[in-house]
């Protein structure tokens, strides 16, 4: 999963954000497909001064992932990418993620099948 370019930029396409960042961060040219899901992430503040700041946002990311298909490319991990894997839906279970990225991740394999069963 890739940051699509932490700001977009005012007036700037989503979609190109995140053809952008996945070249930069990647090396990969992609086209993007699909939009897979929009979720929150929201980081409480507990050690704000005031009591009642403790519950309240301190960061909230808006986080929207897209199905995208390679177009060329080698993939390799630049500056904000530790590490880059191709696995099949089988192997996901190995890498440990969030139940949020395996949620979105199954989600892009079905978006996938459908996509290649449509065509």
């Amino acid at each position: 999963m890739v940051d699509p370019g932490r700001d977009a930029g005012t007036g700037g396409i989503l979609q190109e954000g995140v053809a952008r960042e996945l070249l930069e961060e990647t090396g990969l040219e992609v086209r993007v497909l699909d939009m897979i899901e929009t979720f929150d992430r929201i980081f409480l503040d507990p050690a704000a001064q005031e009591a009642e700041d403790r519950s309240r946002p301190k960061y909230h990311y808006v986080i929207v992932d897209y199905l995208c298909e390679r177009l060329s490319g080698d993939a390799q991990a630049s500056s904000d990418v530790t590490d880059i894997a191709f696995a099949t839906e089988e192997e996901l279970e190995k890498f440990q993620m969030t139940t949020t990225a395996m949620r979105v991740l199954h989600r892009a394999f079905a978006m996938d099948r459908e996509r290649r069963n449509s065509q």
